[in-house]
């Protein structure tokens, strides 16, 4: 029974030539599961993201609104993120740019995210929606590794109270809701 589980899923992943995945069948069945990620709506991902394709055409190119939470620097902040999807999903994480200015400890002066589930805890368990929510949750409570180079994490760390008034000022500046 298990090599015949076996072969069924290798036969899947595989071309019939070459006995390695094919890429192409790697890509289709990332573009379907990604169809079936984009047409799930949870309750709480409703609250804090809202997200679309901005070509219906190309599933592998999201736009994302992210709520700042309540009772952090961020709050009644919305921030514009771009979501790129490597052909490789789910195997691969894909790369999350935040479009409107952002003063944190995990996103770089020109707005890529730097979090552990994008780089060396990514898990194709995950789904782009958990991500999202996880970028929502980072808002409110950084996570290690902190950017050093980043004068947001410098400042969070050193001086807490004035990192929290540099957000506040540039939430209300860049990412009025």
């Amino acid at each position: 029974m298990m090599c015949f589980q076996n072969f069924k899923v290798r036969k899947f992943f595989t071309s019939r030539n070459s006995g390695k995945v094919s890429p192409d069948t790697v890509s289709k069945s990332a573009e379907n599961r990604l169809w079936k990620e984009f047409q799930e709506k949870d309750d709480v991902l409703k609250i804090h993201v809202r997200s679309w394709l901005p070509s219906p055409e190309n599933i592998f190119r999201w736009e994302a609104t992210v709520s700042g939470p309540v009772g952090c620097p961020y709050e009644k902040g919305v921030f514009t993120v771009s979501v790129h999807i490597p052909p490789k999903y789910p195997y691969e994480p894909p790369k999350i740019t935040f479009k409107t200015k952002i003063f944190h400890p995990n996103i770089s002066e020109i707005g890529e995210s730097f979090v552990d589930i994008l780089g060396s805890r990514w898990s194709s368990a995950l789904t782009i929606n958990l991500v999202l929510l996880s970028i929502c949750s980072i808002l409110s409570n950084p996570v290690e590794p902190l950017l050093v180079s980043n004068h947001a994490a410098r400042l969070y760390q050193k001086d807490r109270k004035a990192y929290e008034k540099v957000a506040r000022e540039w939430t209300l500046k860049y990412a009025k809701g």
